[in-house]
């Protein structure tokens, strides 16, 4: 089986949306630990990274359905940047969406400089 790990963008980005105290963000960082990724679709103007949590994994599953926000980040040619949005769907984190404002998603996104914006959720 071929797993696919995080890009470094990806890391970093939930990295910086969970960095906050008490839930959601600790137990979505529990459940990111053991979480692996089931699949990577992009869209042309960005990407969705869908995340399973195996069912033995020795975390809660109870959190609300959300999203989580606040995260932006700049790339060399994309005029508008880009953003983030983490799915959290029947209890459990399902997938990352990133985004770009009418503009096609970078070919590289090694080189990147995230910011926060509003509201984290």
């Amino acid at each position: 089986m071929h797993l696919i790990m995080l890009t470094p963008l990806e890391k970093a980005v939930l990295d910086m949306m969970l960095d906050e105290p008490g839930d959601p963000f600790e137990t979505v960082r529990q459940q990111l630990a053991h979480a692996t990724i089931a699949e990577r679709k992009f869209t042309g103007v960005g990407f969705f990274t869908h995340l399973v949590v195996p069912a033995d994994a020795p975390v809660r599953r109870d959190l609300l359905s959300t999203e989580i926000k606040g995260v932006g980040a700049n790339f060399p040619g994309v005029q508008h940047g880009a953003g983030f949005i983490l799915f959290i769907r029947k209890g459990v984190v399902s997938f990352l969406e990133g985004y770009t404002y009418d503009e096609p998603w970078p070919e590289k996104t090694d080189d990147f400089r995230l910011f926060r914006y509003g509201d984290v959720k």
